[in-house]
C-alpha cells in the first residue's frame, strides 16, 4: 500500500485513507505468536510516520514521497527478516509432515481402506451367489442342444433382473437419507459469525444498526455489525455464500479472487479480529475508519 501511494503520488484525501488502512494492518502494538514463542511487537514508529506524513500531504510533494520511500524501505527490510525466520519455521513443518506421511503409510494404517463397506460386500455377495447358481455348479445337467439357447437367454434375464432390482434398492435407499437430509437444511437460517440474521434484514439494514451502536458508545459492538453488514452486502452481490460454520477466514478465503475488494476486505478482516476477538476497547476513531473502508469497499 505504502508502494502504490509512492507511485501514483496520491492526493492528501486518498492518502489519508491508505495510511489509515495501514495503520489498521500494523496496530501500534500486538502479540504474535511464532516459532512456538509470543513475541510482543511495538509498531509505534509506522505510527509516528504515517501520522506525519498525513499532517504535511497539503505541503510539500518532495518531502512527502521522501517519507513514504524511509516507511516502504524500512517495511521492506522487517519483511525480508520474517521471510527469512518463516523459511526456517517451513522447512521444520516440512520434515514433520514428511515424518507423518511415512508413519500413515504403514501397512496398519492402510488396513481401512482395503475394507469394503457393508452395503458393498453384500451385493458382492449376493451377485456371486445368482452367477453361481445360474452358470455353475457341479450338479447342472448338460442341457439338451435344442434348449441350449434358451436356457442361455433365460439365465441372462434372470441376471439382468436381479442386478436392475439391486441397483434400484440402492438408490432409493440413498434417496431416502437425501429426503433426511433435506429438510434440516432447509430450516437453516442466515447466519453470520454466530448471529442469526433475518431473512428480511438487508445490509443496509445491518448497517443502520451498527450506526446506533456507535452512537450509543458502543464501538466495539458497531464494529462487528459493520463487517456482518458487509458480509450480507457480499452474499446479495454473489461475492460470497454465508454459512453458519465458516469463519471469517474462510470468507476471507473466498473473496481472494476478488481483486478490487480483497485488499480492502482484508484489512476489514484484521480490524474487525483485533477488535473483537482481541477483546481491545474500540474508539470512535477506530469506528469511523471501518466506515470508511465500509464506503470503499460497497462502492
Amino acid at each position: 500500500m505504502v508502494n502504490e501511494a509512492l507511485e501514483r503520488k496520491s492526493h492528501a484525501s486518498e492518502l489519508a485513507v491508505r495510511m489509515s488502512e495501514v495503520r489498521l494492518l500494523l496496530p501500534s502494538s500486538e502479540e504474535v505468536e511464532f516459532n512456538g514463542a509470543t513475541t510482543r511487537v511495538d509498531n509505534a514508529w509506522l505510527h509516528e510516520a504515517v501520522n506525519d506524513v498525513v499532517k504535511i500531504a497539503e505541503s510539500g510533494a518532495d518531502r512527502r514521497l521522501s517519507m513514504l520511500g524511509e516507511i516502504s524501505a524500512r517495511l521492506a527490510r522487517l519483511r525480508q527478516s520474517v521471510k527469512a525466520a518463516r523459511t526456517a519455521e517451513d522447512q521444520a513443518l516440512d520434515a514433520q509432515r514428511a515424518r507423518l506421511d511415512d508413519i500413515l503409510a504403514r501397512p496398519e494404517y492402510r488396513q481401512e481402506e482395503k475394507r469394503e463397506s457393508a452395503i458393498a460386500r453384500w451385493i458382492r455377495r449376493v451377485i456371486e451367489f445368482i452367477v453361481q447358481k445360474l452358470f455353475g455348479g457341479s450338479s447342472a445337467r448338460a442341457p439338451q442342444a435344442g434348449g441350449a439357447g434358451l436356457i442361455t437367454v433365460l439365465r441372462a434375464l434372470i441376471l439382468l433382473v436381479v442386478t436392475a432390482a439391486l441397483i434400484y434398492g440402492a438408490a432409493k435407499l440413498a434417496r431416502r437419507f437425501q429426503a433426511r437430509r433435506k429438510p434440516a437444511e432447509e430450516a437453516e437460517t442466515r447466519e453470520a459469525l454466530g448471529e442469526e440474521i433475518p431473512d428480511d434484514a438487508t445490509a443496509a439494514d445491518l448497517f443502520a444498526m451498527a450506526s446506533d451502536l456507535a452512537r450509543q458508545g458502543e464501538y466495539r459492538k458497531a464494529i462487528r455489525r459493520a463487517f456482518i453488514a458487509l458480509l450480507c452486502d457480499l452474499d446479495q452481490r454473489g461475492k460470497l455464500r454465508l454459512g453458519r460454520s465458516k469463519t471469517n477466514r474462510d470468507y476471507l478465503d473466498a473473496m481472494r479472487s476478488e481483486q478490487r475488494i480483497y485488499p480492502t476486505f482484508s484489512v476489514m478482516t484484521v480490524a474487525f479480529e483485533r477488535t473483537w476477538y482481541g477483546q481491545e476497547r474500540a474508539t470512535k476513531e477506530e469506528f469511523q475508519n471501518f466506515v470508511t473502508l465500509y464506503q470503499e469497499a460497497v462502492r
